[in-house]
């Protein structure tokens, strides 16, 4: 078989959450992070016979999409999987399952959304690019009046510190002020639907792929006056 483009692509993001991986059966990956505050899971256009685990993900993704190896075949076997391409073979071996910090069996259960806006991929990377010129680790959805729904770059430890505001959505009529740091924000390029709980889990939905990642909150935020 081979491994579509966008497969590789999502691998690569995967791989900033965790550097490993555990893949079961089927046509579906999924990652979460050590700290097990982000989950992120995809449909792909696979559909992968055998469940293997990868223990060093971005060696992995260097391999395959190496010019020796790219767009080549692959063979999932038992404890092993085979690249070849015209001349060229490798033979990858799988990491032992019981080393891969994975997701939990039991699928994760959204509580009842509080906010949510549409976050286009333009406004993503500006708030990622005011991150770095700020020098700034968190980032901020805010609606102080109700009305609109704002994201703000700054230091929350730093009340002097430079703000970046974007303004994203309309209010619900609450006030609350959620907290994220920006190096949980871990997304592939593209556009999403935002949902964030009170309970301080998000939800990020790709718009054109079946993408989707859980991100929880920091516990400093607040909704409506309360933690």
């Amino acid at each position: 078989m081979q491994i579509s483009r966008q497969t590789v692509e999502i691998l690569k993001n995967f791989s900033t959450i965790n550097p490993s991986i555990l893949v079961k059966p089927g046509s579906e990956i999924q990652t979460i992070s050590t700290m097990k505050n982000i989950l992120a899971k995809s449909a792909v256009t696979e559909d992968f016979i055998n469940e293997f685990a990868i223990y060093d993900l971005p060696e992995f993704l260097n391999l395959v999409t190496s010019e020796t190896f790219l767009g080549g075949e692959y063979t999932f076997n038992e404890d092993f999987v085979s690249l070849e391409k015209e001349r060229a073979q490798s033979t990858y071996y799988y990491a032992d399952p019981s080393t891969i910090v994975s997701p939990p069996e039991k699928p994760i259960s959204m509580p009842n959304i509080d906010i949510d806006f549409d976050l286009e991929e333009p406004d993503l990377a500006t708030i990622r690019n005011m991150s770095s010129i700020l020098a700034n680790p968190d980032v901020v959805v805010k609606s102080e009046a109700g009305k609109d729904i704002v994201v703000s770059v700054l230091d929350k430890k730093d009340p002097t510190s430079k703000v970046f505001n974007l303004r994203v959505g309309d209010g619900n009529g609450d006030t609350f002020t959620m907290y994220f740091k920006i190096e949980n924000l871990k997304l592939l390029k593209g556009n999403y639907k935002v949902y964030i709980s009170s309970q301080a889990i998000s939800k990020f939905c790709h718009e054109d792929i079946d993408l989707t990642y859980w991100i929880s909150l920091e516990p400093d935020s607040i909704y409506n006056g309360e933690e």
